[in-house]
């Protein structure tokens, strides 16, 4: 009992230091960004090429959720009232593309992304024609920081900086041709174009994951449900590949009638009991020595997909 107590706080304090804010990084890709509702920020992942790894930033500007409207403030007024979700009302002169001339609208700014969208019922956007309600918040941070998904940034004291990087090469000379024939607006687009399609590639390390579950006849297992006994698990990446395999003694007789009973201990070269069995080479085929399912049909080991 205290050995299981020990690996869970283990495991937690590992977990714990995985998902810890970054406030100085050398140098990280941004991949991606998401939202964190109990801390109510953005949140930024890095990829650290040297670590292999990735390092979380959180958002330290301030920014908050809002959407924009051309609903009569009275009605605005109406619809917000007793709600402590909504920080402020105030108007703002945008650029209407649509009709090239400068246009007057309200900004409603919230505490939380669910108070503009995503929530139904009490999202603004269900009483009010919003604009900008239905782009996810952290899409919208990205935008509004004038972020870069796809390039290099470096974090210092918890600042973002981007990294500069040259495009080199036959690239750099065939785009040094295209933009001597560019002009005006054409040429600022495809020095930022190059600029992001140039940047250095890395090689992620990622690991794929395979579930095998027992089947009933005519019927595909469904994920929602989940109802389905596990057969196996398998995980692959390009250093190895792991299979654990489910304690089936004879015991339990929750699989009988399905069509993929049990992957057979003896051809796979691993005992029963659900412990990892690393294979550098495809998983063998059944052999001859391997008994047939319960229900008669012949078994097929679980498989890995890269």
């Amino acid at each position: 009992m205290q050995e299981t107590v020990t690996k869970q706080s283990d495991l937690a304090e590992r977990l714990n230091g995985l998902t810890r804010p970054v406030a100085d990084l050398e140098e990280g890709l941004l991949v991606s960004a998401t939202y964190d509702g109990d801390k109510k920020v953005a949140v930024l992942k890095f990829y650290d090429t040297k670590q292999e790894r990735v390092w979380l930033w959180e958002d330290n500007t301030g920014h908050v959720p809002y959407c924009y409207t051309k609903v009569p403030i009275e009605r605005v007024n109406q619809v917000i009232a007793g709600r402590r979700d909504i920080v402020e009302v105030k108007e703002e002169t945008k650029l209407d593309l649509l009709t090239d001339s400068k246009i007057k609208l309200l900004k409603i700014v919230a505490t939380d992304p669910l108070a503009i969208g995503g929530n139904p019922g009490k999202s603004l956007r269900d009483f009010l024609e919003c604009w900008e309600a239905d782009i996810k918040y952290f899409e919208n941070y990205v935008y509004d920081r004038g972020l870069k998904v796809g390039t290099f940034y470096r974090i210092a004291k918890g600042d973002l900086a981007p990294v500069n990087k040259e495009v080199v090469g036959e690239v750099k000379r065939s785009l040094d041709s295209i933009l001597a024939k560019a002009t005006g607006e054409a040429a600022s687009y495809i020095n930022a174009w190059a600029e992001l399609l140039g940047q250095p590639l890395s090689d992620f390390k990622r690991i794929a994951c395979d579930i095998e579950v027992a089947n009933e006849e005519s019927r595909i297992p469904d994920v929602e449900a989940a109802d389905r006994e596990v057969i196996a698990v398998s995980f692959f990446n390009d250093k190895e590949s792991v299979v654990y395999m489910i304690d089936r003694t004879g015991q339990d007789r929750s699989l009988d009638g399905a069509l993929t009973a049990y992957a057979c201990g003896d051809a796979l070269g691993v005992p029963w009991e659900a412990q990892p069995m690393r294979t550098p080479a495809p998983l063998p085929a059944r052999s001859s020595s391997c008994p047939p399912g319960r229900d008669g049909h012949a078994v097929r080991p679980p498989t890995t997909r890269p």
